[in-house]
């Protein structure tokens, strides 16, 4: 046989020996392989491989396509099913300086569009259009972190202090009556804030869903996909709120209270942490008193487990730059085991100065 025009006996005698092993298997009790041998549509890749022992050895591959169910029966002992169709095939066929390399079996491949909602668990995420980078600057300012608060205009003054509450985190949040410019046209100017939220917060107070409007917010971001955070405010959660984490029964006394809790869960649920330590990060940097330095470094810096060398520095320069931060000794004491654990060192504070302490020797920080 010539390489360079090799002419194939082989692949001719294929479906002969497949009906030979069809009939083997039958007598030996091999249902699977059967099946594979019988219902495989067959196509062969000749001379698949080359070796120069005895004067040129070629080795054919060939692909065995079955339907969907049968591969499914198949794929958790394909290697054995190939392995075995491979060295039968061999044992039966004597065509000099050819041979059998390999057994492929492969699944049909149908075009099926829909087969996501076939499957009854399927949740259609909504694509978010475009928005014009005024008109997110106009809806949430500059902050990291875009909650929007789905609420009834019973409670919108409730809302509006808690949207200030937020903001001493560091997070923009959007309350419809609030922040809607009169020169806008309303509807559309939420359907913005919706469609570049990172997550929705339902208050749910008694009347929440006695609304056109409230029970449509939650379905865009399930839909979204974005964290969907239900408040209970007088009323539980329902529908497709209730499979989602929220918070407790809560009231509007300390809107503040309210606030931590939700930072505390968007910390667990979104997947970018760096941008929720942004707005803790910033908050921090801009405290206007000594308590509200040392509320900040409690509520929000402390969620973290871990920072980045980066990270922990900046922390520092904004404690270092914020005479408040400074000054602040319940922030100073709050600190200093942070800093330990985002470092794995140990921290000492002398003269309003954070420092590392290596070998009880009080070392500047290299940053």
């Amino acid at each position: 046989m010539s390489r360079s025009d090799p002419q194939f006996s082989l692949p001719r005698k294929l479906d002969s020996y497949l009906s030979i092993l069809n009939r083997r298997y039958e007598r030996s009790g091999d249902v699977l392989l059967r099946e594979v041998v019988v219902n495989g549509i067959v196509s062969v890749h000749e001379g698949w491989d080359y070796d120069n022992w005895n004067g040129g050895t070629y080795g054919h591959a060939i692909t065995l396509t079955v339907s969907e169910d049968l591969y499914l029966k198949v794929i958790d002992v394909i290697d054995d099913v190939r392995n075995r169709i491979t060295a039968d095939l061999n044992k039966l066929d004597n065509s000099p300086n050819e041979h059998i390399s390999e057994v492929f079996i492969e699944t049909e491949l149908s075009e099926n569009d829909n087969w996501r909602e076939q499957t009854g668990i399927y949740r259609p995420r909504m694509i978010a259009p475009a928005i014009a980078p005024e008109a997110l600057s106009r809806i949430w300012g500059t902050e990291h972190i875009r909650l929007f608060l789905s609420h009834k205009s019973s409670i919108k003054e409730n809302a509006s202090q808690l949207k200030h509450a937020f903001a001493r985190c560091g997070v923009a949040a959007f309350v419809a009556h609030e922040d809607i410019e009169p020169i806008e046209e309303w509807q559309r100017e939420i359907e913005r804030a919706l469609f570049s939220m990172d997550a929705l917060v339902a208050l749910l107070s008694e009347d929440f869903h006695n609304s056109n409007w409230t029970d449509q917010e939650v379905g865009v971001a399930i839909g979204r996909g974005v964290p969907l955070i239900a408040v209970r405010l007088g009323k539980d959660p329902y529908g497709l709120m209730g499979k989602g984490q929220g918070l407790g029964v809560c009231d509007w006394s300390d809107p503040k209270n309210i606030a931590v809790k939700v930072f505390q869960l968007l910390h667990k649920r979104l997947s970018d942490k760096s941008r929720l330590f942004e707005c803790a990060l910033a908050a921090y940097a801009k405290s206007q008193s000594f308590d509200d330095s040392g509320w900040k470094v409690k509520h929000l810096l402390s969620v973290f487990d871990t920072l980045s060398a980066d990270q922990v520095r900046r922390v520092v320069e904004a404690y270092r730059t914020n005479a408040q931060n400074k000054s602040s000794f319940r922030g100073m004491n709050l600190l200093q085991p942070l800093f330990e654990k985002w470092t794995g060192e140990h921290w000492v504070v002398r003269n309003n100065e954070l420092k590392r302490a290596v070998e009880q020797t009080d070392m500047e920080i290299p940053f």
